[in-house]
């Protein structure tokens, strides 16, 4: 019975040696091969992880800017409807003669004709028209249309004022003249 308990127990031995021996050798095995895989994954993963927070970091400072560039965007929005109040994308030769003809009855003077040319001048990102206009009246209120013209929020130059009276003088009237005006507007070019 002893030599069988010691047969059993070298058996047991040997067993849990090879076992040892089996356990250090996979051990030597993983780190060697599956070990160093999954450091590389590792670090590649912890390169990754700081990467995203770098991308992390630029997604919140912009969105932290996205007020700021909200505003700056309305400035710039405000800015261009002022622009295009005084040189618009289109010449819109009705729009403009009507506020012409409001301006004329405010000031007292009659306008006669209102001839605008056939082609527009380039002027780079402008372009322009020209608008052969005669005038009615006398001369202050031709001054004072003159004076709203200028005072439009619409960009336009008065070139080539040509005056001339119209009727003669009677004593305790002031003369009325005939004003031939070349006006010049402006609009967006085509980009």
């Amino acid at each position: 019975m002893k030599e069988l308990l010691k047969n059993k127990l070298l058996t047991a031995v040997v067993i849990v040696a090879l076992g040892f021996i089996y356990g250090g050798y996979e051990l030597y095995d993983f780190s060697m091969g599956e070990g160093q895989e999954l450091d590389r994954s590792v670090a590649n993963a912890s390169q990754e992880v700081d990467r995203l927070k770098g991308d992390l970091v630029k997604v919140k400072s912009f969105a932290q800017n996205i007020p700021a560039v909200k505003q700056a965007f309305r400035e710039q929005s405000l800015q261009l409807e002022t622009v295009l109040d005084s040189i618009p994308r289109n010449l819109e030769l009705s729009s403009l003669l009507r506020k012409l003809n409001l301006l004329a009855l405010s000031s007292g003077v009659e306008i006669k004709a209102f001839q605008p040319d056939k082609n527009e001048a380039d002027a780079g990102f402008f372009k322009s028209v020209g608008i052969e206009m005669s005038l009615r009246g006398g001369f202050l209120p031709t001054l004072v249309f003159f004076d709203q013209v200028s005072k439009m929020k619409r960009v336009m130059n008065l070139e080539e004022i040509k005056m001339g009276l119209a009727s003669a003088k009677k004593e305790g009237e002031a003369p009325i003249l005939e004003t031939r005006v070349k006006v010049k507007a402006f609009r967006l070019g085509d980009a």
